[in-house]
């Protein structure tokens, strides 16, 4: 085998993924994130997303380079919400800023499971579902998702994603046959339904029903849509992974703690191991590729020549990034829309992905032959 085919090499990537996770009012953090990587002056190729993380993936996909970030901002202006009431401070400073940190999420949490947030959801007028009575299955929820479409309806321009140079993958559920879908823009043409259809969290939301079937949020069976794009192994990329759920925590001591904790690990959807398979996957794809230079010279009738298809070369650089806890988060934090809370996520998504792009690891450190999946960890548990 030629030397040049064992050395360890730098690999430029040749195009660019944004992949985000779902989890409601902490997807502030991805707009974080996209603000970053567009001031470096790039543009994604892809972006994959999962419930909030398609409502973001399609408000830069769905519209031109120069209108992108103002889009996002527009979103996450309507959903934030003033702090008002108790719990703007009413309680005094003596008795510990955790404990007004906390009492003041509950409140926040409160008021929107009771009055919805304008411009995404809003309490049924119907409350047979809530009272256990059987109704449509598409108004089977709490929750109506009428102001979702019409925000997407009027800050997504569906003709232009339609052909739009940036791919867009969404995820969701099929209710029935319990089989993860992706809707993807270069099979199919994508519209609000599709972006509801991944967001339609059960109970709050109802499915969506697209070509005769129901879809629920992808979330609630892989939160982690790194699966399909290395589907397509085939093309040395980076890919900005934002993830939304912590992976790591101290022990959980009270009720609130284990109730945060085990949506935690919900909704992080096993990243980590699906990252390790993935890595043992592409590794064997490589070994296939390496193994096909030895067999060159064989008869081009050879049936191991037929094999050589299932090898790959590429390399993937995953930039892992991971929205912070907060002080006083607790279980309903991905319902917590309050706007000083978004601009924390947001800038800290800023700040991660700002310190991955200034110090461009995929620029710096050689890949070995064998390796397909580099991770350069820039979530709090990874940074230095």
């Amino acid at each position: 085998m030629p030397a040049a085919h064992k050395t360890a090499r730098i690999i430029e990537p040749q195009r660019s993924i944004l992949v985000f996770q779902g989890g409601g009012a902490l997807g502030a953090y991805q707009a974080g994130v996209f603000e970053a990587f567009e001031a470096s002056g790039r543009q994604p190729d892809w972006v994959v997303g999962t419930s909030i993380g398609a409502i973001n993936a399609a408000l830069i996909a769905g519209k031109p380079p120069k209108s992108r970030l103002e889009r996002i901002r527009t979103f996450w202006d309507r959903m934030s919400r003033p702090e008002t009431g108790l719990a703007a401070g009413w309680l005094p400073p003596e008795t510990g800023q955790m404990l007004g940190e906390s009492f003041g999420g509950v409140l926040r949490s409160l008021q929107t499971m009771a009055f919805g947030l304008p411009g995404f959801f809003q309490p049924r007028a119907n409350a047979a579902f809530a009272f256990g009575l059987a109704t449509a299955p598409t108004e089977a929820s709490f929750y109506d998702v009428s102001p979702l479409r019409e925000t997407l309806l009027e800050l997504v321009d569906f003709d232009y994603l339609a052909d739009s140079p940036v791919r867009l993958s969404i995820g969701a559920v099929d209710v029935e046959s319990a089989r993860i879908h992706y809707f993807d823009s270069r099979q199919c043409r994508l519209g609000a339904e599709h972006i509801l259809a991944s967001g339609a969290l059960p109970p709050a939301f109802p499915p969506v029903r697209i070509d005769g079937r129901l879809y629920w949020d992808g979330g609630i069976y892989s939160n982690t849509p790194l699966e399909w794009i290395l589907h397509e192994p085939r093309i040395h990329s980076l890919c900005l992974f934002a993830t939304l759920w912590q992976q790591t925590d101290h022990p959980p001591q009270t009720l609130r703690d284990v109730l945060r904790r085990s949506k935690e690990i919900q909704y992080s959807s096993r990243a980590d191991s699906l990252i390790a398979i993935q890595q043992e996957l592409h590794q064997l794809r490589h070994a296939v590729n390496l193994l096909s230079y030895e067999l060159a010279d064989l008869n081009a009738q050879s049936p191991l020549r037929d094999l050589a298809c299932l090898g790959c070369g590429s390399v993937f650089h995953l930039v892992y990034l991971q929205a912070p806890r907060l002080p006083g988060e607790d279980q309903n934090k991905d319902i917590e829309f309050e706007a000083g809370r978004v601009v924390e996520r947001w800038a800290a998504g800023l700040a991660d992905t700002r310190r991955a792009l200034h110090e461009r690891p995929w620029d710096r450190e050689k890949v070995a032959r064998s390796e397909g999946i580099v991770v350069h960890d820039y979530s709090s548990a990874g940074a230095s």
